[in-house]
């Protein structure tokens, strides 16, 4: 009997154990689309006999591994301080996920300026505790405002902002941080750690493909117009492929996305200039995906990243921001955008440490745009922070 290919669906679970089976279940079901599984990968031995006759020998398989890759619509969980549902999918591409269930309230400090604004005494002493969340104004002066956290320094309690305020705060101000779900990037290596890999099944009309020790990597698209996108590929350990009934699917908890635009997409820092009009933004985390396997050990690992992107925005005069030198001299600044407006489903990405690279001029609808790859750099001693994802 033939198999329906639009009856295909994948669930996806953390392993606590490296390799064994998680057992998915239909709530974790992926709301996904443009999926692809390559069930059998790997590499094989010519056997190449010498015989009095002309013919192949054949040859013996010795590495058998499964790879699949699709495309999750980049939303949020639909409460504020709730991991989104693909929070397990970055989990199993080396992120950490760092929880704030409840806002974070206090009052401002003299210090602040129209970029920034002193916390409370009380705040984090660790730098770049509160970058990629958002901090509200909520009484007192500039009561009303909020602004995209895009650095903060744990010494002085001074947190940069990406726009400025319209009133700068003072010692009058009471602020809030919202309650978020933060991912940033790590280096855990080997199998050890528990939750840093993914069982998956994938069935295709009633045949069912497990991939265990699942690991991979990411990228993301935001292009004006379209809906944004997480693109995802994974590579896993060859489980058992067998009839078994197509699964039931709970997608409940995946959130209609915000598409990209000029009301939706906000807050846009390039290098310190708030004036770029974006036509597409990418970046991809390009984790080094390694399928192993020796004597006595078999495994996915990832053994490094070099995130890079590119950005196409409209083109200005040299006098409005000098895009020119700023890739010439190899000079870094933050990268930041914010996107959703209500709470539950903003998406917000920051970078300290962003380089500009390759600089060129393409048209759009007549128009002159700026196209730059973007080359994402670790900014702190403990590195594990060239990107912010943070969920609010």
């Amino acid at each position: 009997m033939a198999l329906a290919q639009r009856k295909r669906v994948i669930l996806v679970k953390q392993e606590v154990t490296y390799g064994t089976d998680a057992t998915p279940v239909a709530a974790d079901a992926v709301l996904c689309s443009n999926l692809n599984l390559n069930p059998i990968e790997g590499s094989e031995v010519a056997r190449d006999f010498i015989r009095p006759f002309f013919g192949g020998s054949g040859s013996i398989r010795v590495e058998n591994y499964s790879t699949l890759d699709f495309e999750t619509e980049l939303a949020g969980s639909g409460a504020a301080g709730t991991a989104p549902e693909w929070g397990a999918l970055l989990k199993s591409a080396n992120w950490t996920e760092t929880v704030t269930a409840a806002a974070i309230t206090g009052t401002a400090q003299v210090g602040g300026s129209t970029t920034s604004i002193k916390l409370a005494a009380a705040a984090s002493a660790v730098d770049d505790f509160y970058t990629g969340m958002t901090v509200s104004l909520s009484a007192g002066t500039g009561s009303g405002q909020s602004g995209e956290i895009i650095g903060y320094v744990g010494s002085t309690k001074i947190a940069t902002i990406a726009k400025a305020w319209a009133v700068a705060p003072d010692a009058t101000s009471t602020y809030s941080i919202g309650a978020n779900v933060i991912y940033t990037p790590n280096s855990n290596f080997g199998t050890a750690t528990a939750n840093t890999s993914s069982s998956i099944y994938f069935n295709v009309d009633g045949v069912r493909h497990v991939l265990l020790g699942a690991r991979g990597t990411c990228s993301f698209e935001m292009s004006a117009k379209q809906i944004p996108k997480i693109k995802w590929k994974f590579t896993g350990l060859l489980g058992t492929i067998a009839d078994a009934t197509l699964p039931a699917a709970d997608f409940t908890g995946w959130q209609t996305p915000a598409t990209v635009s000029t009301a939706n997409t906000t807050d846009l820092n390039l290098l310190g200039y708030n004036g770029a009009v974006l036509q597409t933004l990418n970046f991809d985390i390009a984790n080094q995906v390694i399928y192993r396997q020796l004597v006595g050990a078999e495994s996915v690992l990832i053994t490094d990243r070099k995130p890079v992107g590119n950005v196409s925005i409209e083109a200005v005069t040299v006098a409005t921001k000098d895009w020119w030198t700023l890739a010439k001299n190899a000079t870094t600044g933050p990268f930041a955008v914010k996107h959703g407006q209500t709470a539950g489903n903003i998406i917000g990405v920051t970078a300290p440490k962003v380089q500009l690279t390759q600089p060129k001029y393409s048209d759009s609808d007549g128009v002159t745009m700026m196209d730059f790859g973007l080359a994402f750099i670790p900014s702190g001693a403990s590195g594990n922070d060239e990107i912010r994802i943070c969920v609010k």
